[in-house]
């Protein structure tokens, strides 16, 4: 037959006859056309117990279709496959409350230990004489920490106008961990006469202060020096404003 030397003939196609003379092309435009749909699953971005939800439920509904009757074995093989999914999966979810059970557990050992050692090591503290006695231990004396020094004669005072009358704000160059607190002084005259008459203003744990009740108008002078337990400072060279 002719149409048996057409390259695009299969000859398992129930469709190719001997006795048929027609071309391949006749013979598949003769068929009854049937729509093909681009059908979608709606997959993406499911987690694996939404994904064998999502499996059942088509499986289940197409199942119940009779049109897609001869699709049974398939829907079978995928109803196995989501079987085994699901499975695997409880064996997962199991094998992570293991681990977190565990870990816990592991947690509260190792904190029972810490604490363990930390009164160990508290009672060795009591006991021991000499320092080479908590050494042979393997444990060590804890440093000394080492003492503040003096703190030095703060810089870059700078003074502010404040939002009412009386109000100055200032501040100096900070010196963490050694200052307690600083002295804040002012005064109306020139500080370099003989007889400058210095007067407290405040005091401030910060290098940032607010000084209120200033006199009103008038030009100040204001100077502060830095504190801690071991002594103070110099005095700051003194900042000039003119209170509002």
């Amino acid at each position: 037959m002719p149409h048996f030397d057409d390259p695009l003939v299969h000859f398992d196609d129930p469709r190719v006859h001997y006795d048929d003379e027609r071309s391949y092309q006749e013979i598949l435009n003769s068929q009854p056309h049937h729509p093909m749909f681009d059908v979608v699953l709606d997959l993406r971005n499911l987690s694996v117990p939404a994904l064998i939800a999502r499996i059942r439920a088509i499986t289940t509904a197409t199942s119940g279709q009779a049109v897609f009757a001869s699709l049974a074995a398939e829907i079978t093989a995928l109803e196995s496959k989501v079987e085994a999914l699901s499975n695997r999966e409880t064996d997962l979810r199991s094998a992570q409350n293991a681990v977190t059970m565990a870990t816990q557990a592991r947690d509260t050992s190792e904190k029972a230990v810490t604490d363990a050692a930390i009164a160990l090591a508290s009672n060795v503290g009591k006991l021991a004489t000499t320092e080479a006695e908590v050494n042979a231990t393997l444990m060590r004396v804890k440093n000394a920490p080492a003492p503040k020094p003096i703190p030095d004669q703060p810089t870059g005072l700078e003074l502010k106008m404040g939002d009412a009358d009386g109000e100055i704000s200032g501040q100096c160059n900070g010196q963490p961990g050694i200052v307690d607190y600083h002295e804040i002084q002012y005064t109306t005259s020139d500080p370099l006469s003989a007889t400058p008459n210095w007067q407290f203003a405040d005091t401030s744990k910060k290098s940032r202060f607010d000084l209120e009740n200033m006199p009103s108008g008038q030009k100040i002078w204001v100077r502060l020096r830095a504190c801690n337990a071991r002594g103070k400072s110099n005095w700051s060279d003194p900042a000039c404003i003119r209170v509002p």
